[in-house]
């Protein structure tokens, strides 16, 4: 799992694009282009399965984090609640560091 303090990192790093989709059902939608979907516990169980198996059509990785849909919000400066973040403008390197 990846320490909160270089997820805040790797997410704002990616965020500054304007490349990212907030939702679960947003993300299901688009998963074209998408490099990683960041999901917190919050996500609900049947949206989670579905989730993971569009991402594995799709060639996604899936990241759990362990924090909650707040803390996400938080994290990337959003007043509502985030279960999921899929992310595109993504770096080769972030992307090793999320999936370890």
């Amino acid at each position: 799992m990846v320490e909160p303090s270089q997820l805040s990192k790797i997410l704002k790093e990616s965020m500054k694009g304007g490349k990212y989709t907030i939702g679960a059902k947003e993300t299901m939608a688009s998963m074209k282009g998408v490099k990683a979907i960041i999901c917190t516990r919050s996500l609900p169980a049947r949206l989670g399965v579905k989730l993971r198996e569009e991402a594995k059509k799709h060639d996604v990785a899936v990241v759990d984090v362990g924090m909650t849909s707040v803390e996400l919000a938080r994290m990337i400066g959003r007043p509502f609640r985030v279960s999921t973040l899929a992310l595109r403008s993504l770096g080769d390197g972030d992307l090793k560091q999320l999936v370890r």
